[in-house]
């Protein structure tokens, strides 16, 4: 079996894929209406019911989460500028 050659086709093209689904998860943003519960939540803690309490936790884990995976993104997208800069290129 031979190894496939990065300017194939169909690797070029499942690559791109990949940086084009890596941009978008490392440009993502919280919609306006969470961030802005989340920090009407996260003022008023002191105050909040059982519901309104888990409510925040949980969208406390959810944006973690998704910084995380963000923040991964990014890191996968340098290394593989890093490897195969003309891939970083591509709008």
């Amino acid at each position: 079996m031979s190894a496939l050659s990065i300017m194939e086709p169909p690797l070029r093209t499942a690559l791109q894929t990949c940086v084009s689904a890596l941009r978008k998860m490392a440009a993502y943003q919280l919609e306006p209406a969470l961030d802005q519960r989340m920090l009407y939540l996260g003022e008023n803690k002191e105050n909040l019911g059982p519901e309104e309490h888990a409510e925040l936790m949980a969208l406390i884990e959810f944006t973690q989460k998704r910084t995380l995976e963000k923040l991964e993104a990014e890191l996968a997208l340098r290394r593989l500028a890093a490897v195969i800069p003309e891939l970083a290129e591509q709008p």
